[in-house]
């Protein structure tokens, strides 16, 4: 099955999915889990200095057939 979306209903789940996402307790780092409808996995941005994030992602989309 393959999910067409577009780009206002990609950014409304990545904003569900930051809704759900947990604060971590650092409070310069936040994890956001991919939403499951797109993938599995996850983005933790970390703010190293004032105005510099460092972004680490982890995560796989679901195959297309």
């Amino acid at each position: 099955m393959t999910i067409t979306l577009t780009q206002k209903e990609n950014w409304e789940l990545w904003a569900e999915a930051e809704m759900n996402s947990l604060q971590n307790p650092e409070p310069d780092e936040f994890i956001c889990q991919v939403p499951r409808l797109l993938g599995k996995g996850y983005v933790r941005d970390i703010e190293v200095y004032p105005n510099l994030l460092l972004t680490i992602s982890d995560f796989e989309y679901h195959a297309l057939h």
